[in-house]
């Protein structure tokens, strides 16, 4: 069904939302910097939230994350997604984001925010009804374990009267060693309106990362694999090409999505 969004976000598969970094509340005797990270990347498949985005095919990715001392933060993060899930559009996802990052201590850290999914041009039918949505978050963070509240202030990606959906999120990635990272994942998804709990869902992932080191031949890269599924129902989460040609796709099935990214951080003093 492509009348809204088929909904992430570690490495850049468990959170291709979340994997930017976040700035801390530096103490005071800490040079105050700002910050300037961003990647780039390409996934063999998009998955957001367990849910194929590029119709099981692979995508391109790429953001930017603005960090300023006090805890701010801004930034963008584009993906490309298929024509058959948005219809009418470019068949591009941007996301805007903003929020604030309060750092307790070394280990534990929460942050609050937002994030406006906007999709240029792309609509639901003849209707007009747009897919771009508000959601607003709460985040607490225990050493390499985050737990996530998302909630829509919108309708939720065009469904009609969702607004309020929420979506409940756990992610780890715990650092095995210098370079590798085990990542995990389970979130739920809640939509609400009358009729649309038949898309509620939880989603799961399993996988790790190896980022190449400084003095290597390739560094800031890194190389993910990961496994991804959802108990998603079938029958709601099966998309048909928007061309009209016979065949169609689970988006919701187990899959192994293969990321190969480049990441770089630049830091410049406030005087």
């Amino acid at each position: 069904m492509n009348k809204f969004k088929m909904t992430l976000i570690a490495s850049s598969v468990v959170a291709a939302l979340t994997g930017f970094s976040m700035p801390a509340v530096y103490a005071d005797d800490a040079a105050p910097a700002v910050s300037v990270s961003g990647s780039a990347a390409v996934v063999s498949d998009y998955r957001f939230r367990g849910i194929s985005q590029s119709y099981k095919n692979p995508a391109v990715q790429v953001g930017v994350n603005l960090a300023l001392p006090v805890g701010l933060y801004a930034g963008f993060w584009g993906s490309s997604v298929s024509g058959n899930l948005y219809n009418n559009g470019a068949s591009l996802e941007t996301d805007w984001f903003g929020g604030y990052v309060y750092k307790l201590n070394d280990d534990l850290s929460f942050d609050v925010g937002g994030l406006y999914y906007w999709y240029p041009g792309a609509s639901i039918g003849t209707s007009g009804v747009k897919y771009n949505t508000f959601e607003l978050h709460v985040a607490a963070t225990y050493k390499w374990l985050t737990a996530k509240y998302n909630v829509t202030t919108t309708d939720f990606f065009g469904a009609t009267d969702s607004k309020g959906s929420a979506y409940y999120q756990l992610d780890g990635n715990y650092p095995l060693t210098d370079t590798v990272t085990l990542n995990a994942h389970v979130g739920h998804q809640k939509v609400k309106g009358a009729g649309n709990n038949v898309f509620d869902y939880t989603d799961w992932l399993l996988g790790a990362t190896y980022t190449f080191p400084a003095g290597t031949f390739a560094p800031g890269w890194a190389v993910g694999l990961a496994y991804v599924d959802t108990n998603a129902k079938k029958d709601f989460y099966t998309i048909s090409p928007a061309s009209g040609a016979s065949g169609s796709k689970f988006i919701g099935g187990p899959t192994a999505v293969l990321t190969i990214s480049k990441s770089f951080v630049s830091t410049r003093g406030i005087l």
